[in-house]
């Protein structure tokens, strides 16, 4: 178009993914009360079942009536077209100014069918429901470059970006955001950015239409065993515990330190939205080549988030103010047994967070011994907030230097990973530390910091296209911190390593 060159391309896209899952080895707790039962009951099929006779008196048969094979089946599905056009549009100082435009439309749908056992509650595993949903979006966005100034005195560079997208869900309605930056290098050594942007997330399928299901969290019951000292509880706690079913004379002890938590999809969800922005500065200083270091604060603020109320803080409000919002969440038996908490997916109040990351990379020439490299990033995290909504007010979680926990997740206040790299020719290995800092459970329990180190060897044949690599991660064998409120075998699996070394291997080849 004119002395400016244009892209455009038209894509389309389908996929679907069917899994079946079979499971051996089930229980049919109906079965297996009819086989425990009064032998006068159990008519063919039924074959008794005595788990008192001793060794060798359960028969094959006893096996087969109460045992069942599980089948489960799941299904995605998407359809996506998209067109785009992008190129320049007119000369500035800076160069060309330049737009680019697009559409989109998408269609996802997704269902999960439990075995009808499973389904009716009588497997021996955690009951699940079947469940199915879909939605559609078209969305539109276009992008802008200006770059105002260039080789100029404290303007080597000057550039300004803006953004908008459109989004129309059928599920959630439809909404506008808008980003923009700014670069400015003031010499060609230094540059310095910002950046501001909305975001908005529509809930998906799963968080709309996910049928109920149970789990079970580690986590304390505030009106367990009250008038113990070692409790904690006040009077108002007693108080409130006995208000809500717990035995007045304190002699309700929580039997199992997991609690049966119920979570499931809203299709009252409405979407999150957000607000962030950002400003860095990188130094590339001209009489060091190859070499940088970079420095970047975010502030994210989410609002309207996602996610279920923890059942800790159901359980911690209603004893301390009995909210009522989270006392009717909770269901107990009348020996105060808690056997059931809610915790569906909920727009919460809002999230919060800011930090840094800092960035150092520096790559030497060629020398005798080959090139060498280090890369070392690290984030700093100043404040992580989860603003929760009560029937009066909120409740004010900060999670900065914290393990949550069922989901579990961490999030420490210092994060490190540094790479040393090395290259001679085909040939070449690297060394990685991955250090995690140290955060601390509700509980109590630290989770101490953790060095991870991970080295790697390769041989690149790039004229033939052929790479091959061997390493291993963990190399030491550090073991993960012991988590007592995570639901995964007393670790967190999101944050630190599986146990033990990891080993592997990798080839590529490029045509």
């Amino acid at each position: 178009l004119g002395d400016n060159r244009w892209y455009w391309d038209v894509n389309a896209v389908w996929g679907k993914n069917k899994a079946d899952q079979t499971v051996f080895g089930n229980i049919n707790a109906a079965n297996l009360q009819l086989a425990l039962g009064p032998v006068a009951s159990c008519t063919s099929p039924c074959v008794p079942f005595n788990i008192f006779g001793g060794e060798g008196s359960i028969t094959q048969q006893m096996l087969d009536f109460v045992g069942f094979v599980q089948n489960d089946s799941s299904e995605q599905e998407l359809w996506d077209v998209s067109a785009n056009i992008s190129g320049g549009l007119f000369n500035l100082p800076g160069g060309v100014a330049a737009i680019a435009i697009g559409f989109e439309h998408r269609d996802q749908s997704g269902r999960f069918d439990p075995d009808p056992v499973v389904a009716a509650g009588l497997g021996s595993d955690i009951p699940a429901l079947p469940t199915s949903g879909s939605y559609n979006v078209d969305e539109a966005f276009a992008e802008l470059r200006l770059p105002l100034l260039s080789d100029t005195s404290f303007f080597h560079r000057l550039e300004l970006t803006g953004a908008a997208r459109y989004s129309d869900y059928s599920t959630s309605g439809s909404t506008t955001t808008f980003s923009a930056g700014v670069n400015w290098e003031p010499i060609e050594d230094l540059l310095f950015r910002g950046s501001w942007a909305e975001g908005f997330r529509a809930p998906n399928i799963g968080e709309l239409f996910g049928t109920p299901s149970r789990f079970d969290q580690e986590v304390v019951d505030p009106c367990s065993d009250f008038n113990n000292p070692a409790s904690g509880a006040t009077p108002a706690i007693i108080a409130n515990c006995i208000a809500q079913g717990v035995p007045a004379d304190g002699s309700y002890v929580q039997l199992n330190a997991q609690l049966p938590v119920v979570t499931g999809g809203n299709d009252a969800l409405d979407p999150e939205t957000s607000e962030s922005w950002g400003a860095g500065v990188v130094w590339r200083p001209s009489f060091l080549p190859r070499f940088s270091v970079e420095a970047n604060y975010f502030n994210i603020q989410v609002d309207s988030a996602i996610q279920p109320i923890p059942a800790g803080v159901l359980l911690g409000r209603c004893a301390e103010i009995l909210d009522e919002f989270s006392c009717d969440a909770i269901s107990r038996s009348p020996s105060g047994q808690v056997t059931q908490i809610r915790s569906f997916l909920e727009n919460i109040a809002g999230i919060e967070t800011d930090g840094v990351d800092l960035t150092f990379n520096y790559r030497t020439g060629e020398t005798g011994a080959g090139v060498f490299g280090l890369y070392w990033a690290s984030t700093f995290l100043f404040n992580y907030t989860v603003t929760v909504p009560a029937t009066t007010g909120v409740t004010v979680i900060e999670r900065e230097g914290t393990e949550q926990g069922s989901p579990d997740q961490a999030f420490p206040e210092f994060k490190s990973t540094a790479i040393l790299d090395w290259t001679l020719r085909e040939f070449g290995a690297s060394l990685t530390g991955r250090y995690i800092d140290a955060v601390d459970e509700s509980q109590g329990n630290r989770l101490d910091s953790v060095f991870y180190t991970d080295v790697q060897i390769r041989w690149n044949l790039e004229d033939h296209g052929f790479t091959f690599a061997l390493g291993v991660n963990n190399l030491f064998a550090v073991d993960r911190p012991g988590c007592f409120t995570c639901g995964l075998n007393n670790m967190d699996p999101t944050t630190y390593d599986v146990p033990g070394r990891f080993f592997y291997a990798r080839a590529g080849f490029r045509m």
